[in-house]
């Protein structure tokens, strides 16, 4: 399976997180907190999206600003919004995240939003398919190798056995 035959549908996450235009940027991070997420689409009275706004947007916002917390998502959000269509390609949306610089990426199906693809996302899915290299994929085996290495040598030494057995105590006796 090559990144090319993969559609943004099978990687895409369908539960879209919203807020409207007047909503202040106070509310938007306690939604993406409590939600779990990294962003939310801003969207007028008629559930129409206007932009984005992600947790970096909102570190923006409130570096550049005295009351920040209280700003309206749209002085705050990325706009326009860019989307692409839930058939097209995974290197497709790779490209225009990259060309674009965005890191959150809004899915539609003939116009309407039904998903929405992060960089993590991508990224999860690449992993869990492997997706990767052989070379990356050994490298994270070694990774996990030494992992366990440095965990049963942590087992060992609190329980008093291997290499470190016999060590003395640390004295702490300070007279």
């Amino acid at each position: 399976m090559g990144i090319s035959s993969i559609t943004v549908k099978d990687v895409m996450r369908t539960d879209v997180k919203y807020i409207t235009k007047d909503a202040t940027l106070h509310d938007a991070i306690k939604t993406m907190s409590s939600s779990w997420v990294s962003s939310l689409i801003v969207v007028n009275s008629n559930k129409e999206p206007l932009g984005i706004v992600t947790e970096k947007d909102a570190v923006r916002a409130l570096a550049w600003s005295v009351n920040g917390l209280d700003l309206k998502v749209t002085n705050a959000m990325s706009t326009p919004i860019v989307t692409v269509e839930d058939t097209a390609c995974l290197d497709t949306a790779l490209t225009v995240m990259v060309e674009r610089g965005i890191n959150h990426l809004p899915i539609t199906n003939r116009g309407k939003i039904v998903g929405i693809l992060t960089s993590r996302d991508i990224v999860r899915f690449i992993v869990k398919n492997r997706l990767l290299a052989p070379e990356v994929i050994e490298s994270l085996n070694i990774k996990r190798r030494s992992e366990d290495d440095v965990s049963r040598l942590k087992s060992m030494l609190s329980h008093g056995s291997g290499p470190y057995i016999n060590r003395p105590s640390p004295s702490h006796n300070l007279n």
